[in-house]
């Protein structure tokens, strides 16, 4: 593995710009306010919160594993080798549906506002993010340090002009579905999981990782709450309001929203390619996939890279852009939710071998997983029949892949690193 490890603040660009908040603001965060108006600010509030409690998980576990593989590291070595393969497997449905749901989402509020062919803009955004992969994490990570900067620019203007305009007095509703407004909300502040996937390219990955991913779950939280205030002031839909209001920035922001679908996707790319390089470590996929090249896992970049590209792609040309976008982001947050239990169960069991040391830890994921088991079900009842019926046979062919490595006596695991 390559000898040039990440500073603190490259980490926390690809991290951030991963999550690409303004780029979730005007996916997620458009339908959100359009269904929950003034409430979409308490809302994310509370999404922020909730979704803090896994970073905090997160945390502590990042306090212990700092080679690659995040959450297939954390239950491989925690709870069972087949729960690790399973976790691992439900991170790479995860990578690729958030990644593709703010591409998709970016694309399909561009075009719908500058009417751009969908299928050419595509191509063109998939060949720059392939060409910066390719180029290796290092290009990548100065990309991430541009757009990350230039994402919370996009939300401060947009804040700053939209409050100091003269406005209507600020008129708080409650929706007829809160927790509706609320799931929408926790779309935008889970994308920080593209972090600890990563460690082991990561300078004192022990000791910043955990932090950074709670400093990333907090500021973008916050900054979006800030934008859904002021823009909630003057109505519900969003882009309209960024038009009228902030027009003499449009373009920057329309250039933020699309670099930030573009980054969000090179860096679920890149953790995806890590946890299949874990996994292929640990004889979970075919041997040729853990190969360095260049002194990286070349090869299990590229792959990473030919399923994202071509499986968007084709998805956005056969369904169409918004449908890619809600189908997508369903998946997203289901598989988010079971990543989360497989690391707060992880937690708990690591927690439970010092019981009486360890008490605020096994608090900690005891109460991430009772939130996350109510959010995972009202999740799924609010979700259209096929998400559900997609993500439950991710989960059994991942079950299948299990028992067929076992059946081989393919499967084992080495001495950690």
């Amino acid at each position: 593995m390559s000898s040039r490890k990440l500073s603190v603040f490259e980490a926390f660009s690809l991290s951030f710009g991963g999550q690409a908040p303004f780029t979730s603001i005007i996916t997620f965060g458009t339908i959100g306010l359009q269904l929950g108006g003034s409430f979409l600010t308490i809302a994310t509030i509370v999404g922020t919160i909730l979704v803090l409690m896994n970073g905090l998980v997160i945390y502590r576990l990042s306090l212990r594993y700092s080679q690659h593989g995040g959450y297939f590291t954390y239950a491989f070595y925690s709870l069972t080798e087949r729960l690790g393969l399973v976790t691992g497997w439900l991170f790479l449905l995860y990578a690729f549906t958030y990644g593709g749901t703010l591409l998709a989402g970016s694309i399909y509020i561009i075009t719908s506002y500058l009417k751009i062919n969908a299928d050419l803009i595509t191509f063109l955004v998939l060949l720059f993010s392939a060409f910066l992969v390719i180029r290796g994490l290092d290009v990548s990570v100065k990309y991430a340090e541009f757009i990350s900067i230039a994402e919370i620019v996009a939300i401060v203007i947009s804040s700053v002009v939209l409050l100091l305009e003269t406005k209507p007095s600020f008129n708080f509703t409650i929706p007829a579905n809160p927790f509706l407004v609320i799931l929408y909300a926790i779309g935008m502040p889970i994308g920080y999981g593209n972090l600890n996937p990563i460690s082991e390219d990561i300078k004192n990955a022990k000791k910043i990782v955990g932090i950074i991913t709670v400093v990333v779950i907090l500021l973008g939280g916050l900054l979006s709450a800030l934008l859904f205030y002021a823009s909630a002031l003057y109505g519900t839909d969003l882009i309209e309001i960024l038009l009228n209001k902030v027009g003499f920035v449009f373009p920057y922001l329309i250039f933020s929203a699309l670099n930030g679908g573009i980054l969000g996707g090179i860096a679920y790319i890149i953790a995806m390619s890590r946890i299949l390089h874990a996994m292929s470590l640990r004889n979970f996929m075919p041997s040729i996939i853990s190969s360095l090249k260049y002194n990286r896992p070349f090869n299990a970049e590229a792959i990473s890279l030919i399923i994202y590209t071509v499986a968007l792609f084709f998805l956005i040309h056969f369904v169409g852009l918004y449908t890619t976008f809600l189908v997508l982001g369903g998946l997203t947050v289901l598989s988010y939710l079971i990543i989360s239990l497989s690391a707060n169960l992880s937690l708990f069991r690591i927690a439970l071998k010092k019981i009486r040391k360890r008490k605020m830890e096994i608090t900690l994921a005891t109460t991430s997983t009772i939130l996350s088991l109510i959010i995972l079900v009202y999740s799924m009842q609010e979700n259209t029949p096929i998400i559900n019926y997609i993500f439950f046979a991710w989960i059994i062919a991942g079950f299948i892949y299990a028992e067929v490595l076992e059946i081989a006596g393919s499967n084992g695991k080495n001495d950690e690193d």
